[in-house]
């Protein structure tokens, strides 16, 4: 037996499997954490506030309302809210015209849009010798 679906259905079910492949993951505003949150290639995106580590490959999105307290290690982070510590990215760093960045920053490219707030230091981000040109999985960091 088969389901039948409603007009338009289709449609939605399509946008959402396109939407499952680029796996989206969200934090919602209101919405507190603390402790860790590792990812993979996958993209994550911030809106409410969290307080520990966010370890990942792919890119992390902070919100105009997302906040976080702590260490990013991710290959991109776009910044339109709000961090306060250490952020590592084997990528990227883009703090948009409503993001601010306060603590310490290692990336390959750093990109301060008009209007963005910056406060604290910058180095370029190097890969460990003992890596082999590969980032270690965000699972095995500690």
């Amino acid at each position: 037996m088969t389901a039948e679906r409603k007009p338009g259905e289709e449609k939605f079910w399509r946008r959402f499997s396109r939407r499952e492949k680029q796996a989206l993951s969200l934090i919602g505003e209101g919405i507190t954490v603390v402790g860790s949150l590792n990812f993979g290639e996958g993209e994550v995106r911030l809106d409410g506030r969290l307080e520990g580590k966010i370890l990942g490959h792919g890119t992390l999105i902070i919100g105009q309302k997302g906040a976080l307290r702590g260490e990013v290690d991710v290959g991109v982070l776009v910044l339109h809210g709000r961090v306060d510590g250490t952020v590592v990215a084997s990528d990227s760093i883009r703090v948009t015209s409503t993001g601010r960045l306060c603590g310490r920053v290692h990336a390959v490219r750093f990109v301060m849009e008009e209007g963005g707030i910056f406060d604290g230091e910058s180095e370029p981000y190097s890969i460990p010798a003992s890596s082999n040109d590969e980032r270690p999985n965000p699972s095995d960091r500690r």
